[in-house]
């Protein structure tokens, strides 16, 4: 096992209510609806998580932007410290002080914290069903239903890219299923084509017509002279954000293009830069906090905080839109919520219950806890090992 040296560690009560067995399934071809017009992606994996307590309480969660090698570090490591420390769901706060800066965080970095995210979701899934409530009850219960926008016409398992043509089909028929709110991935040419881009989503403005909102995603692919002429050409388009158009989301760039455009610019934390540093340089209009990316609903309260205390607007992207509902249906500043279409079909497959877009909103679940329950069967048929 790791070093278990903690610098912080305090004394708590024994708990009644304890962890006592924490695994991590690898799933893999789990069949999944494509695309409109296309067949791939027709099958997705996941990442579930599954904690359960002394009194027979289950709790689930399912992985961000991660990798695999957090199969080892949960089952292996995380989860047994926890265990053997008799960890309290209901202390999300203290769950993390077990595994220190030294021995665990500065080696581990983000992989660390997407594990201690999962965790962390687990848990809040055990208080609900606990309490009889559901989670965004408990993260404040601001409302019980969020705005939605959905993210399309991105190519994946060797998918070519769609053409300009392609996405404004789809883009057409998304919103003739009632979607008021289309977001698309920018910049993702071998090298990034503000000129090709901006054709694109000008096709995409044409098929849907005006009353229907257009976000962009770059990825983080683009240089600020690219992202500058991107957003110039696509502010007569009516563009409500583009979310991280420039490399690693680096701050005092962020800003330069905020100070060129009036098209919103939204951004996440990420491996190098915190949501405190894009804040403070005054980078983004947005903040968009993943749960399961940045640390669960626990570290999201943080983050939304600290929005709240710079006035800027809080907002969801990469992915995971049904566990993030909890965190915008909670809190007083929540926002809009991100489909990302082929991760929207992934959760329909893997859990029973999904809230499902409808007339650009999502209402929230009010089972205790999360809602989401896998189905019967799902983990014996598509669980693998991570090699």
């Amino acid at each position: 096992m790791l070093n278990q040296t903690m610098l912080y560690e305090t004394n708590v009560l024994e708990s009644r209510q304890k962890i006592v067995r924490i695994e991590l399934h690898n799933l893999k071809n789990i069949p999944i609806t494509p695309p409109p017009y296309r067949e791939l992606p027709k099958t997705e994996g996941a990442l579930l998580l599954e904690v359960e307590t002394s009194d027979g309480i289950v709790g689930w969660s399912t992985s961000g932007y991660t990798h695999h090698v957090v199969v080892d570090l949960i089952n292996k490591y995380l989860g047994p410290r926890i265990i053997e420390q008799g960890a309290d769901p209901f202390r999300t706060e203290r769950i993390p002080m077990l595994f220190d800066r030294h021995t665990y965080e500065r080696p581990l970095g983000r992989a660390l914290i997407s594990a201690l995210a999962m965790i962390d979701i687990a848990c809040w899934d055990i208080k609900g069903k606990k309490l009889g409530k559901p989670v965004h009850h408990l993260l404040g219960g601001a409302r019980d239903r969020v705005p939605v926008y959905v993210t399309h016409g991105a190519a994946y398992d060797g998918a070519p890219v769609y053409t300009a043509q392609e996405l404004a089909a789809e883009a057409k028929h998304l919103a003739d299923l009632g979607v008021t709110h289309l977001k698309n991935t920018v910049g993702r040419q071998a090298v990034p084509d503000p000129y090709d881009d901006y054709k694109r989503m000008a096709a995409m403005r044409e098929a849907v017509g005006p009353n229907v909102r257009l976000s962009m995603d770059g990825n983080l692919r683009m240089s600020l002279v690219d992202a500058v002429k991107l957003c110039t050409l696509c502010e007569e388009l009516d563009i409500s954000f583009i979310e991280e158009p420039i490399h690693y989301n680096e701050p005092a760039n962020l800003a330069h293009l905020r100070s060129r455009t009036s098209i919103r610019v939204a951004a996440a934390e990420n491996e190098k830069f915190s949501a405190k540093d894009l804040l403070c340089a005054g980078a983004i209009d947005i903040l968009q906090p993943n749960v399961n990316n940045d640390g669960g609903f626990t570290a999201g309260l943080r983050s939304a905080n600290l929005a709240r205390a710079f006035n800027v607007a809080l907002g969801h992207g990469n992915g995971n839109g049904p566990h993030n509902i909890a965190l915008h249906a909670g809190i007083a500043n929540g926002g809009l919520v991100e489909y990302h279409f082929h991760k929207w079909m992934a959760y329909n497959a893997i859990f029973k219950e999904v809230p499902q877009p409808e007339y650009g909103y999502l209402a929230v679940s009010q089972q205790p806890g999360l809602g989401l329950e896998p189905k019967e069967g799902l983990i014996q048929e598509f669980k693998v090992s991570w090699q």
